[in-house]
């Protein structure tokens, strides 16, 4: 607390009259939103864990341009302690009490359905996945069963040919038992994997997870830390792919058990943007080997995946046109031609080629998912989502691997 540090939070800011200031929203909710006044930014801006509480003081009447007592800076940190906005001890057991109770659930509840795209209504939501499904024709090929595939995890309104043209591809084919699905992160976990040891809740029933499966990962890695627990919660990448591996069994597959085994991805770490090459991921995926050499049944690995994020809505300067979106076409298909030439290394690199300038979100999912399943990757579909005031363009693709495990 001698150098208090606000949390990652989301900052939105409020200009309403006399009103101003900004409010802290915390997207775990382990917190409530809180508006902090314009008055006091002085003071809270400068809590970032680098300043003690006297040289906040110091530097923030140097702002105010008049002394401040030392009690009012000292109240304000503590009151921010006190509303769970600092790093600390006093955040630290709220996170392990949100994380023991949403883990001792049971189950993780679906938390998008009635979302764009995702009728919360049963009847609805089988006849919206089945035009999915419908909309486009399955490509002839082998009926050999699946070792991974890429789908898209956009809301499934933007997203539906995406979806569609990836789930097609497990129609006419022998279903895997257990599905273990790799999806991305958005609130920015710490660890590279997350294991979730609950079941599965959708408008169409549970899905049960494979408990023992997560555990042998986790044995080898450690515990999950709280937070990253916590992120599964809300995290859509994940729930769409259960909810539509859920209803092709139900519905295609005449109701085959089926097992998953879900983990959220963060970053994969390593000196030349191929983690591949680092001793620790190829224990990483020597660890989720063994645990699928372990298990009964057959195995197919699933990434839960969109790829850039372009416009002024993710923070560019200039609108998407036609010719951006040309551009993004070509580059983003040279980075896939790796995945077709079982290269999921490659792929990573140059996707994190200089800083990752098209914000691809899910270059760990798709890697982790590309080098368990092995083998060559067989683009299905790829699509590009543009706003209507072309303010933001998100881009997916499905891509299907057949070969053998690497």
């Amino acid at each position: 607390m001698n150098q208090p540090a606000i949390r990652a939070l989301d900052v939105q800011r409020i200009a309403d009259g006399e009103q101003r200031g900004v409010v802290l929203s915390d997207r775990l909710g382990i917190s409530e939103p809180t508006f902090i006044p314009e008055g006091l930014l002085p003071i809270v801006g400068r809590c970032t864990g680098e300043r003690t509480v006297a040289q906040i003081q110091k530097e923030a009447e140097q702002q105010y341009g008049e002394e401040l007592p030392a009690e009012l800076v000292g109240q304000v940190v503590a009151d921010l302690d006190a509303r769970l906005l600092l790093i600390g001890p006093r955040f630290d057991e709220a996170a392990e009490h949100a994380a023991r109770a949403f883990t001792t659930s049971g189950v993780r509840p679906a938390s998008h359905a009635g979302s764009a795209g995702y009728p919360a209504e049963p009847t609805m939501l089988r006849a919206a996945l089945d035009r999915m499904l419908d909309a486009g024709a399955a490509k002839p090929g082998t009926n050999a069963p699946l070792r991974g595939l890429v789908a898209p995890h956009i809301d499934l309104a933007r997203g539906a040919a995406g979806y569609g043209a990836a789930y097609r591809a497990l129609l006419g084919r022998e279903p895997a038992d257990l599905y273990v699905i790799f999806g991305t992160g958005h609130a920015g976990p710490t660890a590279p994997v997350t294991g979730l040891p609950l079941d599965w809740q959708t408008p169409l029933g549970v899905v049960r997870t494979d408990r023992e499966f997560v555990a042998a990962v986790h044995r080898e890695l450690g515990e999950p830390a709280a937070l990253d627990l916590l992120i599964h919660r809300d995290e859509h990448s994940l729930e769409f792919q259960v909810l539509w591996l859920q209803h092709l069994h139900q519905r295609h597959f005449g109701d085959r058990p089926f097992r998953v085994a879900c983990f959220l991805c963060g970053a994969l770490p390593s000196a030349d943007g191929d983690p591949l090459r680092e001793p620790w991921l190829q224990e990483l995926l020597a660890t989720f080997r063994d645990a699928a050499a372990a298990t009964r049944g057959r195995v197919c690995f699933v990434a839960g995946a969109d790829l850039a994020h372009l416009g002024p809505f993710f923070g560019d300067p200039d609108a998407i046109d036609d010719d951006r979106l040309a551009r993004l076409d070509t580059d983003e298909r040279a980075r896939l031609v790796h995945l077709e030439r079982a290269e999921p290394g490659p792929f990573h690199a140059a996707v994190d080629d200089c800083g990752n300038p098209d914000r691809v979100c899910s270059g760990p999912a798709i890697t982790l998912c590309a080098a368990l399943a092995g083998g060559s990757g067989e683009l299905l579909h790829y699509g590009q989502a543009r706003a209507a005031d072309d303010s933001q363009v998100v881009s997916f693709c499905a891509m299907a691997f057949a070969g053998e495990g690497a």
